[in-house]
């Protein structure tokens, strides 16, 4: 299974922008990797990023779940930090290329951030706190699915406040 490592020796002394760039790389590691296998098999994949008891910063091994939905057991053995899930493939029957509010109220429901990928090679960040949710990257800087469709969402912003993705996905 897959199952990510970056050490992180010195955690509580470096800078949270340090542990942030480490936290963000990790992220797009995983689901980079994780996008084929989900275009493939017409599923979501989730999991959780986390610290080790020694401050390691891992990946748990990603759950598969169906077209719309991925539920993955909260980990007891790291100290999670953010969820991380793609969206399967591209299908014109939902909204493929931003977080959810499910994906958003997931999150802040459970005090933490998370990373969603899309079907289109977008790699979003969700503020759990502050339930707003960013781009880090745009088209294309994850794998994409063969069937993608980019005009199907119509312009996807960079930001989204939970109640602007609300007023969206209605």
């Amino acid at each position: 299974m897959l199952r990510y490592v970056i050490f992180l020796p010195l955690l509580l002394a470096a800078p949270a922008t340090a542990q942030d760039a480490q936290e963000l790389a990790l992220a797009r590691t995983v689901l980079s990797d994780l996008q084929t296998l989900s275009f493939k098999k017409k599923r979501e994949y989730c999991g959780y990023l986390g610290l080790t008891r020694d401050g390691t910063l891992i990946s748990s091994d990603p759950v598969a779940g169906d077209m719309a939905s991925c539920a993955a057991r909260f980990p007891d053995d790291i100290a999670v930090i953010a969820s991380y899930h793609t969206h399967g493939t591209f299908d014109e029957g939902y909204f493929n290329e931003m977080p959810s509010t499910i994906d958003v109220e997931s999150d802040s429901a459970a005090y933490m951030n998370g990373y969603v990928a899309t079907p289109g090679g977008r790699l979003w960040f969700i503020n759990g706190r502050t339930r707003v949710s960013r781009q880090i990257c745009g088209l294309g800087c994850l794998p994409v699915a063969p069937q993608f469709r980019k005009e199907a969402d119509g312009e996807v912003a960079e930001e989204y406040t939970f109640e602007a993705l609300r007023r969206h996905q209605r």
